[in-house]
């Protein structure tokens, strides 16, 4: 059964970003894996987004930026009410923004909403009030913190033409924003304690902590700090990496540049809290560490440790875009076929993709 099917962006970020944009980077996959495999796909996005076969529409033609809830909304109830009237009409709205559930009960159509971020109690409330909109979460470890009942499970998956393995170059890498809960701090202690050269890509996302905390510990241990970076530069930067350091600080949900590194056949070394224990596959495709000192000794040995092929090869088997777009039809069909049915709010046993 070919199924049409209206996502949802946000409207702060184009599709796929050009810079930072996570939920926006899925987005795009998603759109071109199922577009890929028969769907019939309309994306709702800034007006500057690029992809090309798929139709886009947008109520905002640039980037909204920064994030603001009432232009969300706006733009949510915009595209809710275009996905309503259209002539064709759609099997399935998936939205990827938590302002489009408050206005699903204009949708004539299944609703199904990715959950993009850590619970909230105000918007665990707001699913609960609308328990029309199946509610899809990210990782295992989200759905069990969530309140409101998860329908399924899909985890991201990305294209893994976009990552090419290379030769280890030896340094260990950081990537994402200098945020207290990813780290920062931690991983250059951790590059310090194994002897080994950090290379540091993403920008202050908590100005005050980065000056008082990071900056010092940049400039008395040497780490080579590169900036923002994204397309071709972050893949070869990611691919060359001795292995990715993942200390997170905090329980998150999912984690997309850890699959990132896989595909391109690089290790990960994460903290044992949020998606990692599910994402990395521990001694295989990384290491689950309980503490700073596990993933000392993890990166002192990365190099001998792990097969960079094997790693690659069992990323493509389970992050690919492919697989996520395979396992969001399931859900599709499930929600245009069937009457609602959901587990328990935070069940380990919700079904997964």
């Amino acid at each position: 059964m070919t199924l049409r099917v209206a996502l949802i962006s946000t409207p702060f970020v184009s599709v796929p970003p050009k810079g930072y944009g996570g939920t926006e980077l899925v987005v795009a996959e998603l759109a071109k894996a199922l577009t890929a495999q028969g769907t019939d796909v309309v994306v709702y996005a800034t007006g500057d987004s690029d992809l090309p076969e798929i139709e886009i529409r947008s109520y905002f033609p640039a980037p909204q930026w920064p994030p603001d809830h009432d232009i969300e909304r706006v733009h949510t109830t915009w595209s809710l009410r275009d996905a309503a009237r259209d002539p064709r009409g759609f099997d399935v709205v998936h939205v990827h923004s938590a302002s489009a559930v408050e206005m699903a009960r204009l949708s004539p159509y299944p609703v199904l909403c990715t959950l993009h971020h850590d619970y909230v109690p105000e918007l665990s409330d707001l699913y609960r009030r609308t328990p029309e909109v199946r509610l899809v979460a990210i990782s295992r470890s989200q759905a069990r913190r969530e309140t409101a009942a998860i329908a399924a499970v899909v985890h991201h998956g990305l294209d893994p033409a976009r990552y090419q393995p290379m030769e280890d170059q030896g340094y260990l890498l950081f990537l994402g924003r200098y945020d207290r809960v990813k780290g920062v701090a931690q991983a250059i202690e951790v590059a310090a304690r194994a002897k080994l050269p950090l290379v540091m890509a993403g920008e202050p996302h908590e100005r005050e902590y980065y000056d008082s905390e990071v900056r010092p510990l940049i400039e008395k241990h040497r780490v080579l700090e590169v900036g923002p970076v994204g397309g071709n530069r972050k893949a070869a930067l990611m691919a060359r990496a001795r292995a990715l350091l993942f200390p997170i600080q905090w329980e998150e949900p999912f984690g997309l540049v850890m699959i990132e590194a896989m595909l391109s056949g690089v290790p990960v070394l994460g903290a044992a809290r949020g998606a990692v224990p599910e994402i990395v596959e521990d001694g295989i495709t990384g290491v689950i560490c309980d503490d700073a000192t596990e993933m000392v000794a993890a990166a002192r040995v990365a190099d001998k440790l792990f097969n960079r092929e094997k790693i690659r090869k069992l990323a493509e088997q389970r992050w690919s875009a492919t697989r996520m777009a395979e396992d969001y039809l399931t859900v599709y069909r499930a929600a245009h076929l069937e009457p609602l049915v959901v587990e328990e709010a935070g069940s380990d046993t919700a079904a997964e993709g």
